[in-house]
């Protein structure tokens, strides 16, 4: 199993969680191959939140052209046609984000693209177990 943090705004994290997908554009494509049924993606939720506020198991994928995302709507095509099809397991109630967030500022992990893996076994045990710690759920 493989832990991926997936990275995208208050919007756009919204959207994927009704729908039960995230994306990613052709950049990534090579990360989202290595994306398997079983891996677990953490949500983090840039600014003004700046945390993981969500947990999710991974379905399957695939290559969609259908528009889902705000900013796909306003270009008129899908940017993110590679698509992550997840189960959530926890997702904080929108109105907890800013206060009970997890935090990952310390861990020096990369939340810069949409889907960033980790491949530290150390970093991945100290963030699951906050996970634990901080919501109380299994992972």
């Amino acid at each position: 199993m493989n832990v991926w943090i997936v990275t995208g705004s208050p919007l756009n994290l919204k959207t994927s969680l009704q729908k039960a997908r995230w994306g990613v554009n052709k950049r990534l494509k090579n990360s989202w191959e290595k994306v398997f049924k079983g891996d677990l993606l953490l949500f983090y939720v840039t600014s003004p939140v700046c945390g993981i506020v969500g947990v999710a198991s991974v379905e399957g994928k695939a290559e969609e052209n259908n528009i889902l995302w705000h900013d796909e709507a306003v270009v008129g095509r899908a940017i993110y046609p590679y698509r992550i099809i997840f189960k959530p397991l926890f997702i904080l109630d929108e109105e907890k984000w800013e206060t009970d967030k997890i935090v990952v500022k310390d861990l020096n992990v990369s939340v810069r693209a949409g889907l960033n893996s980790l491949r530290n076994p150390e970093t991945v045990e100290k963030l699951l177990d906050r996970v634990r710690k901080s919501w109380g759920i299994k992972v």
